[in-house]
């Protein structure tokens, strides 16, 4: 079952970083942007999933649709968490690239 909420982006500040949720499959996927507040501004864009995300699953292809092509930065960071589907959930930062919007 795929839950969204009807507010997003949401925006939150987390270890000194604004996060943008921009994809939210409780459980399952959560992805957005994150913008350090040192004041270099930098951004990435982020993917918070379950390990048992599978590429055939819907909220896999609106994590791709997310990222625009978007590079990884480094290898995923497996997290233990008992909120997301298998108890875990991989971190992955990638390069920010602009959303295509005309589609």
């Amino acid at each position: 079952m795929t839950e969204t909420t009807p507010t997003l982006p949401a925006y939150d500040l987390w270890n000194g970083h604004a996060t943008t949720l921009d994809i939210y499959e409780q459980g399952w996927l959560y992805a957005g942007r994150l913008t350090a507040l040192d004041g270099d501004e930098d951004s990435w864009r982020f993917t918070y999933c379950s390990p048992l995300l599978r590429l055939g699953d819907p909220p896999y292809q609106q994590m791709l649709d997310f990222l625009n092509g978007a590079l990884p930065l480094g290898e995923p960071q497996t997290v233990t968490d008992p909120e997301m589907m298998f108890g875990q959930a991989l971190l992955t930062l990638f390069e920010l690239r602009p959303l295509d919007v005309t589609a």
